[in-house]
């Protein structure tokens, strides 16, 4: 008896579950389909380019994404165009303030919040001569505004997804007729090879600032008499970033090192500190002068970039920090070949790599001679100046 109402129990239970997770994302794709639009434009050339709006869901603190698209806008201020950014999610102007100074402290540009950009929608306020989706939810409010619509392609976004109907959603944003810019050529052959694009891709260098993180010279020769190895690892709640699969595997690989006589210290970093992640200490996400203080006293770096590289790598690299990468991932599309450790799911496989490498370091420093060569002459002045000859262009 007490084992049929275990199971009916657990079969409740189960059912609650699934109930409230399809409840879930039926709102979640619901309230995408309110304001998704499947038209395909046909874009007008502009008369007037000296004016540029970029259209963000909303401004979020230590957001990545959203300090290459403020550097991108300063950089284009510092060129002559009138930059603004606009939310269209509510969000009144003091926070808009708040995180676009935590993520680019001397940004340039104006900021319009959700009324105003409502107001630019409606033709009461004017917009600006070209309009910029930042990401797949804006590209339907960049559609309805006067202007030449540009679509800042950052990463292929349907992979932000499993498979399903918010995949195609954001998939077929790139089939809509605005004219995409990608931030290295990974997005753009992805685009083509995926999707039935109606409009040009152009491509600009995926850039970082050097000036934040200064390179550190190493002693790469002591690592072979480490009994410590620090690892800081960029670890983020999104699938891309294996937020799973890499606490499992560096609690395998501590186990596998402890019988070496070594122990794993593990410091993840870049997501909220509610965020639970086994084997290592959830530091949150942190702010410039915190990670500089992070990548100087670790060992190793980790990243997952399963799709378009993130500016993390290029950040511990410029520091300094040997860097462990996914060969699963897109770092080898951007950096040459040992440039970095790759390491696949396996954590025997990486222990051997890394036993390998406190047995002769020097390897370190050859991998940091490749990194730093190749991102030598990356900068935004660059890229901004590719953006801006893309518009000067049309």
């Amino acid at each position: 008896m007490t084992g049929i109402i275990k199971r009916e129990g657990k079969r409740i239970l189960l059912s609650a579950i699934h109930k409230a997770q399809a409840k879930v994302e039926m709102a979640r794709v619901a309230a995408e389909l309110q304001r998704y639009s499947t038209e395909v434009i046909q874009n007008e050339k502009p008369q007037k380019k000296k004016s540029i709006l970029f259209l963000v869901t909303r401004m979020v603190r230590f957001h990545g994404g959203q300090t290459s698209l403020l550097r991108l806008g300063t950089k284009l201020s510092m060129l002559g165009f009138d930059v603004g950014y606009a939310v269209y999610k509510p969000q009144d102007r003091k926070e808009m303030e708040r995180c676009v100074k935590s993520n680019l402290a001397d940004y340039r540009g104006k900021l319009f919040t959700d009324k105003e950009l409502a107001l630019m929608i409606s033709g009461d306020k004017r917009a600006s001569d070209i309009v910029v989706a930042s990401s797949w939810d804006t590209v339907s409010y960049a559609k309805k505004l006067s202007g030449y619509k540009m679509y800042f392609v950052q990463d292929y976004e349907p992979y932000f997804y499993p498979f399903g109907e918010r995949f195609l959603l954001a998939k077929k944003t790139y089939e809509q007729g605005l004219h995409m810019v990608s931030l290295g050529a990974w997005n753009k052959r992805m685009i083509e090879r995926e999707c039935r694009p109606v409009s040009p891709i152009d491509v600009i260098d995926f850039p970082y600032e050097a000036g934040e993180y200064p390179y550190r010279k190493r002693d790469f020769l002591s690592y072979r008499s480490k009994k410590t190895l620090r690892l800081a690892v960029y670890l983020k709640y999104y699938g891309k970033r294996l937020p799973c699969i890499i606490p499992d595997l560096l609690l395998q690989l501590k186990n596998l090192l402890a019988e070496e006589g070594i122990s794993l210290l593990v410091e993840y970093f870049g997501e909220a500190k509610s965020f639970s992640a086994p084997g290592g200490k959830n530091l949150g996400m942190l702010d410039k002068e915190s990670l500089r203080k992070l990548y100087d006293r670790s060992d190793f770096g980790m990243v997952a970039s399963l799709s378009n590289i993130s500016l993390v790598p290029y950040e511990m690299l410029s520091s300094g920090l040997p860097l462990i990468e996914f060969e699963d991932g897109t770092f080898t599309e951007f950096f040459p070949e040992g440039s970095a450790t790759l390491t696949g799911l396996s954590a025997k496989e990486l222990c051997e790599k890394l036993l390998a490498l406190l047995r002769d370091p020097a390897q370190l420093g050859e991998q940091m001679e490749r990194a730093h060569k190749y991102m030598d002459g990356l900068c935004w002045e660059k890229s901004a100046a590719q953006f801006a000859e893309i518009i000067r262009g049309l």
